[in-house]
């Protein structure tokens, strides 16, 4: 049941990525707003969310990450609410950075919680993938609730339907999330950098780089160069958001009993083939040429995000949880970004055929590349043995520091 109310945290947090997107022709004819004024609806929670992980990971650790999920469930669904009623642009765009702030207490906050509550390494390798499946539901949710929503209710209702879940999640929470005692100031006294913990985050910047990055050429594609709309797009797009659901569990289990090298590799594998896919396309190639990249990269991330993300948490003390987390999801939305900038900027206007085309040839070779040196990477820095198993060590004798991280640890 605790689980499931941490499922529930981090499905709010990726689904409010997603779902407001379709919300935005209809917002833009109530409110009378401008283009600018939709980019700030959604670039609003996205940057408050990233510039805030880090250090609402670390205050989890400092004051206990009970606290922080109550409060970042609260705060989200308060600032769901004023969403909800915005009378103005200015307002609803206010609310969304708060919504942010929510999210960024919340995204570290449940998974140092599966920390605090799996002390065993496997279990917890298992109960983070489901954690992570959880959060992958919410990508494919969102364009296709979102449209739901707003055809039946208005778009308000894409954010006013956040508020029975937090309803029914912040009672569970304050009855089921235990109280741990904080580290305190001595338990932030000195920040060591393992070489496991920067090889994983790397990684996983790498992952979303091109992942996301690829999302967005697909739906380019697919409602650019191909002129389908915006559900049919979505729905075309469940080929890669489907095995991101489905096989986190999965990823979860072979880490808990192999540990998080092997489902690493095997995902940075079908990763960089999905990406190298892309070589197939034309023209006037149809919607089908795309499908075995987005299966390639569905199923690669689909096996990677559970163990890059338990190879990061394991690699630090206990204690320290919070912070890898808020690490390790800063490092995956911040080069995600990127990644989006790198991808949107390659691949160049769908309007030209051919020079998007061109583009994403391109794309395959950078998408590819990336992914097999994240392979190496992988085989360089994280360990073969299980979560549990006698080898494994969570905070190895240094490898890397970084002084001024130190210092402000």
């Amino acid at each position: 049941m605790l689980l499931a109310v941490l499922c529930v945290g981090i499905f709010l947090v990726q689904l409010d990525v997603t779902v407001v997107n379709v919300a935005l022709p209809a917002l833009r004819l109530d409110l009378h707003t401008s283009l600018a004024g939709q980019q700030w609806v959604v670039s609003g929670y996205m940057i408050t969310l990233a510039a805030l992980l880090l250090i609402c990971g670390a205050a989890g650790d400092r004051t206990g990450h009970r606290k922080v999920v109550l409060t970042g469930l609260s705060v989200f669904g308060l600032a769901s609410l004023g969403c909800g009623v915005a009378p103005s642009i200015e307002v609803l765009v206010a609310a969304r950075a708060v919504q942010g702030v929510g999210a960024a207490l919340l995204l570290p906050g449940t998974l140092a919680v599966i920390t605090d509550l799996y002390a065993d390494g496997a279990a917890r390798a298992r109960a983070v993938g489901i954690w992570a499946g959880a959060g992958a539901l919410a990508l494919p949710s969102g364009p296709i609730l979102g449209g739901l929503l707003v055809s039946a209710f208005g778009w308000r209702a894409v954010f006013l339907i956040n508020l029975p879940l937090i309803g029914a999640a912040i009672p569970l929470a304050v009855r089921l999330v235990p109280a741990r005692e904080p580290g305190g100031p001595a338990a932030r006294s000195r920040l060591v950098l393992n070489r496991a913990f920067v090889g994983s985050n790397v990684i996983a910047g790498l992952m979303n780089l091109v992942g996301l990055g690829t999302i967005l050429v697909m739906t380019l594609y697919l409602q650019e160069r191909l002129g389908h709309g915006a559900l049919r797009a979505g729905l075309e797009l469940l080929p890669l958001f489907a095995p991101l659901a489905v096989l986190g569990p999965v990823s979860g289990r072979i880490t808990a009993r192999l540990g998080p090298r092997l489902p690493m590799t095997a995902g940075l594998l079908l990763g960089a083939a999905g990406s190298a896919c892309l070589l197939l396309v034309r023209p006037s190639s149809a919607y089908a040429v795309v499908v075995p990249v987005e299966l390639g990269l569905g199923i690669g991330m689909g096996f990677l995000t559970a163990a890059v993300v338990s190879a990061a948490i394991a690699s630090l003390p206990a204690d320290r949880a919070g912070f890898a987390s808020g690490v390790n999801n800063t490092a995956r939305q911040a080069v995600g970004a990127l990644g989006i900038a790198l991808y949107g900027a390659v691949v160049g206007s769908p309007a030209t055929s051919a020079g998007f085309v061109r583009g994403l040839h391109h794309l395959a070779w950078i998408g590819a590349g990336l992914w097999l040196a994240a392979a190496l990477l992988t085989w360089l820095t994280i360990s073969s043995a299980r979560p549990d198993g006698p080898e494994h060590d969570r905070a190895q004798p240094v490898e890397t520091t970084t002084s001024g991280l130190e210092q402000s640890g």
